[in-house]
């Protein structure tokens, strides 16, 4: 018989439990969407992200994201803020970069919109016209219609949910983040060009005063090295959505559900991310998720280095199990790496 050794320096703190994740599908709830007066296991809605990637009939990529806070921005906070209140639009060109473009710089600041919930709870809408310009925003959810217009940058709708809406859960002691997602596949105008992509509503409920990215975020005491959101729709109809998340312990969040109905949740995962010869954007990342083998390959267009010189570079590319040799009508993968937290975590 043998006995493990327990380093009692090496344990986790009480309440981390050594930075593992619950995961799990949802059923989504509009009228709960950033309810400010609403606490989820003590935790409040720090944010909503609207978000996602999509592609002209020309195959020209683009990503979009605003971020809605759950209340007013102070404007003390303009200077520090992960992802501010405006309209990002980066586009794809011949070269690995995207780069922004200018069309949002008039739209309407995330603090100028307004929460309404209609049609008895069963959707949740945003609007709000900008102070410096004519420019509007309307953003409508529900389980059976997505609808999102910024004049003059972009019009999509999008039918039914594509998969069940997913959910995880990081606690800590004193960072803990319980992450809300679903995604519809959308099609319509951008830019005046026909586009068909993929967009996600995802809310962040964090700690009073926390905020993704910068304060109180158990994903830096995880030392997180990757985070990837991805969908694919094959032409047959169908679409899988997943969300792969890898760090330090026992952190890791592998979760996929397809347009039948079926989620799947990895108990065991590894991550390997491929680094190109100046160690700050990835050539690649393979997974293995309860034995299985998964690989993210970077779009040739998608470096966003529009974005600036940020901790965790972000790029674009297609996510797909190894053995799928499928090529999917549609697809997208927005993600992140940590250059400085390195390329394979764990305790």
């Amino acid at each position: 018989m043998t006995t493990d050794t327990i380093n009692l320096n090496a344990q986790s703190p009480t309440g981390c439990f050594n930075h593992a994740s619950i995961v799990s599908s949802r059923a989504f709830d509009p009228a709960a969407a950033l309810d400010v007066d609403r606490t989820i296991h003590g935790l409040t809605p720090e944010a909503g992200y609207m978000w996602g990637s999509l592609r002209d009939d020309d195959g020209n990529l683009y990503s979009i994201m605003r971020r809605i806070p759950a209340v007013r921005d102070p404007e003390a906070n303009a200077d520090i803020k992960s992802l501010g209140g405006k309209l990002i639009l980066l586009e794809g060109g011949q070269g690995s970069q995207m780069r922004l473009r200018r069309e949002p710089r008039h739209a309407p600041d995330s603090n100028e919109l307004v929460r309404e919930v209609i049609e008895d709870g069963s959707a949740v809408q945003f609007t709000g016209t900008s102070s410096t310009s004519t420019q509007t925003t309307r953003l409508s959810l529900s389980p059976e219609r997505f609808e999102y217009a910024e004049s003059g940058v972009i019009d999509v709708t999008g039918s039914s949910l594509a998969a069940p809406p997913l959910q995880w859960f990081l606690p800590g002691p004193e960072s803990s983040l319980l992450y809300l997602t679903q995604t519809w596949l959308v099609e319509g105008q951008l830019l005046d060009r026909h586009v068909r992509g993929f967009l996600f509503w995802e809310e962040a409920w964090m700690p009073p005063n926390a905020r993704l990215y910068v304060s109180k975020d158990p994903l830096h005491d995880a030392e997180y090295t990757t985070w990837y959101s991805w969908a694919n729709h094959w032409d047959d109809g169908s679409c899988e959505v997943g969300h792969f998340l890898f760090g330090n312990g026992d952190f890791h969040v592998a979760v996929s559900a397809r347009s039948d109905g079926t989620v799947s949740v990895g108990k065991s995962m590894d991550t390997t991310i491929i680094r190109d010869a100046e160690g700050y954007w990835h050539n690649g990342i393979d997974y293995t998720i309860d034995g299985e083998r998964w690989r993210c390959e970077p779009d040739p267009h998608g470096r966003m280095e529009g974005l600036g010189a940020i901790p965790n570079p972000q790029q674009e590319g297609r996510i797909h199990r190894v053995s799928d040799t499928r090529t999917p009508d549609v697809w997208m993968a927005w993600g992140e790496s940590v250059p400085a937290n390195g390329e394979r975590r764990r305790w």
